[in-house]
């Protein structure tokens, strides 16, 4: 499709939907009112970094909103996504590519597997994208777009934008997202975040955080996600971070409140963790992984040993940072007992909030090329990578250790055992900030809260109905204060036990 020099061209930027098995909460978003889990900041960055005067106009689709335009008059499509997102994306590109107009495709699934992306493409786009996309238009604005993007070094972060949020509206959205820094200098055998950000740990500077997070706040964000793989990695970048977001939160007449992921060592360092209390950091994806220092050291993990993650899992607790547990089943060391063991832990800390996944080994990484070369990774796998694996197991038969994952995971969601957990950390909580005392009354909380109990009130099952209310009238006799955490843990509840108790995920990975 050619233009005149001088006429404006229409990118189309596409999120596609999630699949059904993407472990999104998608449940739990429909339960507060939302309407999806996060925006997508990639496609909003790539925005921002597209100059004034480059003569572009975009039009945006969030398919987890609403349908993609199929006939939508436009100069280019360009995509991203994760590897689960790959057949929505092959869909995609069929479409609009024989109609002539060509589809720009980046993100992990175009970073991780290239090979299987490059078919679907015009224009690849592979790692970081903030020098590439500038790149991209200036060679399309001088006719002579490259079929291939790579861009190999890691950006100094100084120079990633504020993602542009105009197509986006905070109410649709359980969470924003900000991330602060991009590298992990773990070298964990099963992961692949390495291939999409290196090693090095490059952060953005505690000014440009708290910009993002006042974008965030302006577009009607009531929680922001920090979403890079660990929070917690540099203590002192850390702790100047939390004490600006303090400073910055306590002048809000509603403050915001926070979530991100870290390993257990956080919770070896209180001083950190109270900063993340005092900033409303609500809840903490822990990657706690496995219980077994031989299990960890077997996929390089073996660091994580060195902490205790019964104190960082209490720790947490204490401050009322309620941790949301990762772990895995399916190492070489793990054993039948391995199951009884991690269901006695989340028990006995009274954690209430656990995802359960059998180990993957993802293509490229460690894991994957040593279990190739033993003839351990399955030829064919159909499967749903939460409920199954890619791996031929030695431990036990894969049939013995799926039955034994689901049924540890549809246990844990058993409406008596959650009502148990969380009675139980909801009595752990010692520490309440004293810093938002004068805070307004937040609505559209209150409102995420009447949703809630309309969800919970009209589920089918009476057992999940009297839980939902156990919950709330023993909390609001004993502990009214805990009412607020008591919510935003039953707002998790309604994915994990349909997840946990819906068997065609099952039968999909056998």
């Amino acid at each position: 499709m050619k233009r005149a020099p001088s006429a404006r061209r229409r990118v189309y930027l596409v999120a596609p939907r999630n699949p059904d098995s993407f472990w999104c909460m998608a449940t739990s978003v429909k339960a507060v009112g939302a309407r999806a889990l996060m925006p997508n900041s990639a496609l909003a960055t790539l925005i921002a970094l597209t100059p004034e005067d480059a003569g572009i106009d975009f039009a945006f689709c969030d398919e987890n909103l609403s349908p993609i335009d199929l006939g939508m008059p436009c100069d280019l499509v360009a995509v991203t996504g994760f590897t689960l997102h790959a057949p929505r994306i092959r869909e995609i590109s069929a479409h609009f590519r024989p109609r002539g107009i060509p589809v720009a495709l980046g993100g992990a699934f175009a970073t991780l597997t290239p090979d299987e992306a490059r078919p679907l493409a015009d224009h690849l786009f592979m790692g970081e994208a903030e020098l590439a996309w500038p790149r991209f238009l200036a060679d399309w604005a001088a006719g002579a777009p490259a079929p291939l993007y790579e861009q190999k070094e890691h950006l100094d972060m100084s120079l990633s934008p504020p993602p542009d949020w105009r197509f986006i509206r905070g109410k649709d959205y359980l969470y924003f997202t900000v991330q602060a820094s991009r590298g992990c200098p773990n070298r964990c055998d099963f992961c692949n975040a390495v291939q999409l950000v290196g090693r090095r740990y490059r952060h953005k500077s505690v000014e440009q955080v708290l910009q993002e997070v006042e974008n965030a706040r302006r577009m009607g964000a009531e929680t922001v996600f920090f979403s890079e793989d660990n929070f917690f990695v540099n203590r002192a970048f850390t702790r100047e971070l939390l004490q600006a977001l303090i400073d910055w939160n306590t002048r809000q007449a509603r403050p915001l409140s926070f979530s991100c992921q870290a390993s257990v060592t956080v919770g070896a360092d209180e001083e950190i963790v109270k900063l993340m209390a005092d900033a409303r950091f609500s809840v903490v994806f822990l990657g706690v992984e496995s219980l077994s220092a031989d299990c960890l050291t077997e996929v390089n993990k073996g660091h994580l040993a060195r902490y205790d993650a019964r104190t960082t899992v209490t720790t947490l607790s204490r401050y009322g940072i309620i941790p949301f547990i990762g772990f895995i089943v399916g190492f070489d060391h793990d054993t039948p007992a391995t199951f009884d063991e991690l269901e006695r832990f989340l028990e006995e800390t009274g954690s209430p909030i656990a995802k359960i996944s059998v180990l993957n080994a993802p293509e490229g990484t460690p894991l994957f090329l040593r279990l190739k070369e033993q003839g351990r990774i399955a030829e064919e796998f159909a499967g749903i990578w939460h409920f199954s694996t890619n791996i031929v197991p030695t431990a036990m038969p894969l049939k013995v250790l799926l039955e034994n994952h689901r049924a540890l995971f549809r246990s844990l969601y058993e409406p008596e055992s959650f009502e148990r957990r969380t009675l139980a950390w909801l009595d752990g909580v010692k520490y309440r900030s004293p810093l938002y005392g004068n805070a307004r009354t937040n609505w559209p909380k209150m409102l995420k809260a009447v949703h809630i109990f309309r969800f919970f009130m009209a589920h089918p099952e009476k057992s999940v109905r009297k839980m939902f209310l156990r919950i709330l009238r023993t909390t609001w006799k004993t502990n009214p204060r805990g009412l607020k955490k008591a919510i935003t843990i039953l707002s998790q509840f309604p994915h994990y036990y349909a997840f946990s108790h819906d068997a065609k995920w099952y039968e999909a990975g056998k």
